[in-house]
C-alpha cells in the first residue's frame, strides 16, 4: 500500500488539507504502507518555496511524516511537479500522435462567448470540440496569427464510469457530463492537475488515493487518461469536507484556517491532530482525547461519516486546554515562555524552578499556550492594575476598609517569613468570606479571576505584595474619610 498527500504550496496550510494528511498519515501507518509528499506546483504565478518549506514545517509540527518526499527520496522522484515536466510531455507527444489528445487554439474571449450562447451556461458548459478536426491548413493560420494553443484530451462520447468509493460507495458518471474536451496543458506548456496528477500516481506506484470530495468530479477526468494510456488506476476514497458553523465551506470568514496561525496562538501540535484526526469519525468507546496510536489502530475508511463534520472553534480550544493540563511540566514550561516572553517578560531573568512553580499553578487557566500573557503579570509585575472588574470592587465601602486593613497589617505585624499566611488569616478587620476575600485579591492580583491566593502569595513574594497594598492603599484608601 502506498498513499500520498498532494498539497499545492500556494499559501499556509489549511487545516481542511490537514486533516487529509492526517488520515493519509494514520491509514498508513495502520497498514504499515508508505507515505509520499509530493509538491503539486505548476502553478508557476502563486507557488512559492516559501509556502512550500511552511506546509513541510507545518506537517511535521503535527508530527506527520512521510517516507518519500522532496527531502526523502524513495526512488521515484523527483516529488516536485515542476522537476517532472519532461516526464509529462512524452506523455503528452503520445497522445498527440495516437489522435487522443489534439491542439486547440481558441482564444480566451472566444471561449467565454461560447459560455454566452442559450444552451450553455458557466456552471454546465460544454466545450464543443471547434478545435476537434482541424485541418494542417487551419492550424497553420492559427500559428500564424501567433496564437498558442493548448492541448485539449479527447473525451469519448457517452461511455459509463463506475468508481467504486472507499467512503462513498460505488459512484457513477458519465462522459457526457464532464464538461466535454478538457484541457491537459495550458497555452504556456504547462500541463494541469487532472492530466499529471493520475501520471504521477502511477509512476509513484500509488495504491490508494485518500482526498477531499471536492476533488470526486475530478475523478472520472483522470480515469479517462490513465485508461487513454495504459497507466493502473488506484483505489479513491474522497471525504467530506470541513463545514464552518453556517454550514457552508469552512473559510477565513469563520475563523482561523491555517495551521501556522493555530500554532503561533498556541495551540498544541498534539491537541490540533487529535481533533482533525475525529473529525467527522468517532471512536468505539466515546473517547474524545486520543493518542495518535489509539486512533491508528480504530480509525477505518469505511468509518469516516458521509456527513460533512463542522468545525468546533469552542471544543478545539477545549481540547487543547485539556493537553495542556496533562502535558509534562518542564516540557509545558519551555512552551510556554516564548509566550511568556511575547508579552513583554524578560524569561531568562526568572528562575526556572520558580518559572515552572508558576506555570503549574496557571496551566489550569489556559487553553491556550498565548493565555500565560495575560496572567504572568500577576507573579511577575511589580504592580498589578486592577482590571474593570477589581477597580470597581477596590471602590466599594468593604474595598476600601480591606484596602486600609492591609496597609496597615504589612507595616506592622507582617514580614518576608509570615505574609502569606498571616494576611489570609490575621487581617485586622471585622469583614470574613468574600467581603475580605475578593477586595484582597483584587489588591494582591489586579483581578477576580485566577489562582487561590494561598497558592499565588509564596510565588508572588513579600516585596511585590507589600507594593501592591501600598498601591492600592494610596489609589483607594488613602485620604478617604
Amino acid at each position: 500500500m502506498r498513499v500520498r498527500f498532494a498539497p499545492s504550496p500556494t499559501g499556509f496550510l489549511h487545516v481542511g488539507n490537514a486533516r487529509t494528511a492526517i488520515i493519509n498519515y494514520l491509514i498508513a501507518k495502520k497498514n504499515n504502507a508508505i507515505m509520499i509528499l509530493r509538491i503539486e506546483d505548476t502553478d508557476r504565478e502563486r507557488s512559492s518555496t516559501e509556502s512550500e518549506q511552511s506546509i513541510m514545517r507545518d506537517l511535521a509540527w503535527l508530527g506527520i511524516k512521510w517516507d518519500e518526499g522532496p527531502d526523502r527520496d524513495g526512488g521515484y522522484g523527483p516529488y516536485r511537479q515542476s522537476e517532472r515536466l519532461d516526464i509529462y510531455r512524452t506523455y503528452t507527444d503520445r497522445l498527440l500522435s495516437e489522435k487522443k489528445a489534439y491542439y486547440c487554439y481558441c482564444t480566451r474571449e472566444e471561449l467565454e462567448e461560447m459560455k454566452k450562447a442559450p444552451d450553455q451556461g458557466a456552471e454546465s458548459y460544454i466545450y464543443s470540440g471547434k478545435c476537434r478536426s482541424l485541418t494542417e491548413k487551419q492550424r497553420e493560420d492559427f500559428e500564424r496569427e501567433g496564437r498558442k494553443p493548448t492541448v485539449r484530451f479527447r473525451v469519448p462520447d457517452n461511455i459509463s464510469l463506475t468508481v467504486q468509493d472507499g467512503i462513498k460507495g460505488a459512484v457513477q458518471f458519465n462522459t457526457s457530463n464532464i464538461g466535454g474536451d478538457f484541457i491537459i496543458v495550458r497555452s504556456d506548456g504547462i500541463p494541469v492537475f487532472n492530466y499529471i496528477v493520475i501520471i504521477d500516481d502511477a509512476l509513484m506506484k500509488i495504491t490508494h488515493v485518500i482526498r477531499g470530495d471536492d476533488h470526486l468530479s475530478n475523478t472520472p477526468k483522470q480515469i479517462l487518461v490513465a485508461r487513454s494510456l495504459g497507466l493502473p488506476e488506484p483505489e479513491y476514497a474522497h471525504h467530506t469536507l470541513i463545514l464552518g458553523p453556517d454550514r457552508a465551506k469552512l473559510s477565513k470568514r469563520h475563523g482561523i484556517t491555517s495551521v501556522e496561525t493555530y500554532r503561533s496562538q498556541g495551540y498544541l501540535s498534539e491537541a490540533l491532530f487529535n481533533y482533525l484526526a475525529m473529525l467527522g469519525w468517532a471512536a468505539e468507546g466515546g473517547e474524545e482525547i486520543l493518542q495518535p496510536e489509539q486512533i491508528m489502530s480504530q480509525i477505518d475508511l469505511s468509518k469516516l461519516s458521509k456527513n460533512s463534520p463542522i468545525f468546533d472553534f469552542q471544543k478545539l480550544k477545549w481540547m487543547n486546554g485539556i493537553y495542556i493540563r496533562k502535558y509534562e511540566l518542564d516540557a509545558l514550561t519551555d512552551l510556554f515562555i516564548p509566550h511568556i516572553a511575547r508579552a513583554g517578560y524578560a524569561v531568562e531573568t526568572v528562575d526556572r524552578r520558580h518559572l515552572e512553580n508558576i506555570v503549574s499553578i496557571l496551566r489550569k487557566y489556559c487553553d491556550l499556550l498565548s493565555d500565560i500573557g495575560r496572567l504572568i503579570g500577576i507573579f511577575l509585575d511589580e504592580i498589578c492594575t486592577p482590571d474593570e472588574e477589581a477597580d470597581s470592587i477596590l471602590k466599594t465601602d468593604e474595598g476600601i476598609q480591606v484596602a486600609r486593613a492591609a496597609y496597615q497589617f504589612i507595616q506592622s505585624e507582617i514580614n518576608e517569613t509570615n505574609f502569606f499566611s498571616s494576611l489570609i488569616t490575621r487581617m485586622p478587620t471585622s469583614l470574613k468570606g468574600k467581603s475580605l476575600f475578593m477586595p484582597l485579591r483584587a489588591i494582591i492580583t489586579g483581578r477576580q479571576k485566577g489562582p487561590e491566593l494561598d497558592q499565588a502569595l509564596p510565588l508572588i513574594g513579600f516585596d511585590r505584595c507589600k507594593k501592591r497594598i501600598e498601591y492600592c492603599y494610596e489609589r483607594y484608601g488613602k485620604g478617604i474619610p
